[in-house]
């Protein structure tokens, strides 16, 4: 058996396709490029693949990771070539590349998850850089996620407002990924009270194998 990582974007009418929808996908594209994917064992044999993170509905990324098992040795460049036919729109592969079968699972390394924010034209900079500083400084902010309170706080490694000549600011945001730590922009958003036009997840980052 071998272990094969995709690296994928996901954008457009794509960033519509919800987790399990994307499973679904990615089987179904899989399958079709004739990819001898192995099965889970039991009653109901599953495709073995894994995402790296769930990507919340609605936002685009330039960074998905799948890793997917398979049953005989295949030449990466041409699986990019045979996987291109395949794909809906709003997905592009990236790079493919083998790795060790051994290697932990991304979901058990995944850390940390950046994002880019693109805001609105009327944003105040002034009044954004402030309110940053402002959640900053603060020990915790409480908030709650399926009836349960949770403090965002803790989840913000990083964020910061960046200017761009003649075009509206966007925010870089790097939040905690870890298992049942994990930050999501939307809450962030809603918490600041601004819109964004659009929000892009640019990087996924992990802890070392041997760690």
């Amino acid at each position: 058996m071998y272990r094969i990582r995709i690296t994928f974007s996901k954008f457009g009418k794509a960033r519509w396709i919800g987790n399990l929808d994307l499973h679904r996908t990615w089987a179904r594209i899989l399958r079709r490029a004739g990819v001898p994917i192995a099965y889970s064992q039991g009653f109901n044999p599953q495709p073995k693949m894994q995402l790296a993170s769930a990507l919340p509905l609605g936002i685009m990324s330039e960074c998905e990771l799948l890793d997917i098992w398979v049953l005989e040795t295949i030449a990466t460049d041409s699986l990019q070539n045979d996987l291109a036919n395949g794909l809906p729109n709003g997905i592009e592969v990236i790079e493919i590349v083998e790795v060790e079968l051994k290697e932990k699972s991304l979901q058990s390394r995944l850390r940390a998850a950046e994002y880019v924010i693109e805001l609105g034209d009327d944003i105040d900079i002034q009044v954004l850089q402030k309110m940053i500083s402002d959640l900053l400084g603060m020990q915790s902010v409480i908030r709650q996620r399926r009836g349960k309170d949770y403090d965002m706080r803790a989840l913000i490694q990083a964020l910061d407002v960046v200017e761009r000549d003649s075009m509206p600011p966007t925010l870089f945001v790097r939040f905690s990924a870890c298992p049942g730590a994990t930050g999501r922009p939307g809450e962030l958003l809603e918490y600041m009270g601004i819109n964004a036009k659009s929000i892009n997840r640019t990087g996924l980052l992990f802890v070392d194998n041997d760690d």
